[in-house]
């Protein structure tokens, strides 16, 4: 919101800001402000001091008792030391003298919103924590994540069963909360489980629990995670580690519907979507006879496939900023982002472990750095060597390194579609016209 009784300055004010996106609202009085922000959200007020009825230390006065998390730049033309000083001291973020330039609005503007932007996440999660519900989200804006999105919005609403492919630490079980979380079973427990972390022995009693005496040590009736889960979803990780029997057990459940605990005579029926996750290739274990087809099948209704990070490096930065919100938090920090020298290597390297992988590094940093963002300096020492990691080396600029990946990306995507370009834009989530742009930004070859 711009503040100020002279109606050239409001509107000079208001050109320099709305040329580069900003939405402005003006206000010829202080009067007029404070009705506005009762009406609207605002995050930023620059204001006039000098100003007739009310002026603009009035205003900012009025501004931090009854819009806290409003900010406010004060500019005037009859700046003195003294009043810069109270401005400072009643809440005022920063003092403009006039004339001023517009790269100093712009830059000063950009601080603002940026510092309070990150506040406010800060707020948010802080609130989410306590509650004990962090919203599960899918980070990235490439090709591959949007169609992942918008699979989820498509299959989420159906019963059926989906198997999510991919490599460690891609985000599979996100997906699967995601499928959860925009289900009309939402209200309902969402209940997680690594199939390869639990001994063979004791898988069977997990899953479908067991009753007193099944066995040694079976002194009390337990619940296992099917009856744990029932109305909602249960998520089975890394199922192709599952043991024939086991494959077995868990095919008649899933044609039936019904649990039989370890011990029991009866069944009970069980209202559970399967959620499925593998990080290998399940249908080369059906072809060598190490999972069973009839199973594959019933997992495989549906299909996501999690890609491996390197595949979209276009979400590394947005990633790392996500992990760098979250850490403030929990490490109590104010880091704002990534130094461009931290970007380059974190871009370059091809992060064997994925998202996960990207998450540890980007802790490693928060707790090393000692100042607003992140430089290369804070990142373990591995990733300052990113060819010796198996990547392309002589990546310096970020730029150079993102088009390298595009270039490369689209060409694979036009020579899987034989060259038609129609089809390849649709699976890059590209308009045609936009292909056509990125291949000559690109030089690639149109033959």
């Amino acid at each position: 919101m711009i503040v100020d009784d002279e109606q050239n300055i409001r509107e000079s004010l208001m050109k320099v800001l709305s040329r580069e996106n900003y939405a402005v609202l003006p206000a010829a009085s202080a009067k007029d402000a404070i009705s506005l922000l009762g009406k609207h959200a605002v995050d930023l007020v620059i204001s006039d001091i000098m100003m007739p009825e009310m002026d603009g230390l009035s205003l900012l006065k009025r501004i931090k008792q009854s819009f806290g998390d409003v900010e406010v730049l004060l500019i005037t033309g009859h700046a003195t030391v003294e009043m810069a000083v109270e401005a400072m001291r009643e809440g005022a973020h920063d003092f403009i003298a006039k004339p001023f330039k517009r790269a100093d609005i712009l830059a000063r503007v950009q601080r603002v919103l940026e510092k309070q932007g990150l506040v406010r996440e800060n707020r948010q999660l802080k609130t989410q924590l306590k509650c004990g519900v962090e919203k599960i989200q899918l980070i990235g804006e490439s090709p591959e994540i949007r169609r992942i999105r918008q699979m989820i919005e498509q299959i989420a609403p159906m019963p059926s069963t989906v198997l999510i492919n991919g490599e460690s630490g891609t985000g599979k079980e996100i997906i699967a909360r995601q499928l959860h979380e925009k289900s009309d079973r939402a209200d309902k427990p969402f209940v997680a489980v690594n199939c390869g972390a639990i001994a063979e022995q004791i898988i069977e009693s997990e899953l479908f629990g067991h009753v007193k005496g099944a066995f040694t040590g079976a002194v009390a009736e337990k619940d296992g995670l099917f009856k744990t889960a029932d109305g909602g979803s249960l998520f089975l990780d890394e199922v192709g580690s599952l043991s024939p029997n086991m494959q077995v057990k868990l095919l008649r459940v899933l044609e039936e519907r019904e649990v039989r605990p370890v011990g029991a005579i009866k069944t009970f029926r069980v209202d559970v979507r399967i959620l499925a996750a593998c990080n290998s290739n399940l249908q080369a274990a059906v072809e060598a006879g190490q999972f069973r087809e009839d199973l594959y099948y019933r997992l495989n209704v549906i299909s996501i496939f999690a890609p491996p990070l390197r595949e979209r490096r276009e979400d590394i930065a947005l990633l790392a900023k996500y992990f760098i919100r979250q850490f403030n938090v929990d490490l109590m920090k104010n880091v704002n982002g990534l130094a461009d020298n931290a970007s380059q290597l974190l871009v370059a390297n091809p992060w064997k472990g994925n998202v996960r992988e990207l998450r540890n590094a980007i802790e490693h940093a928060m707790i090393l750095t000692t100042g607003t963002e992140i430089s290369a300096e804070d990142l373990p020492l591995r990733y300052h060597h990113p060819q010796q990691n198996g990547h392309v080396s002589g990546i310096t600029d970020l730029k150079a390194a993102v088009n390298r990946f595009e270039r490369e990306h689209i060409t694979k995507i036009l020579q899987h579609c034989d060259g038609d370009k129609k089809t390849a834009a649709e699976k890059l989530g590209l308009s045609l016209s936009s292909l056509y742009r990125k291949m000559s930004e690109l030089n690639i070859s149109d033959g």
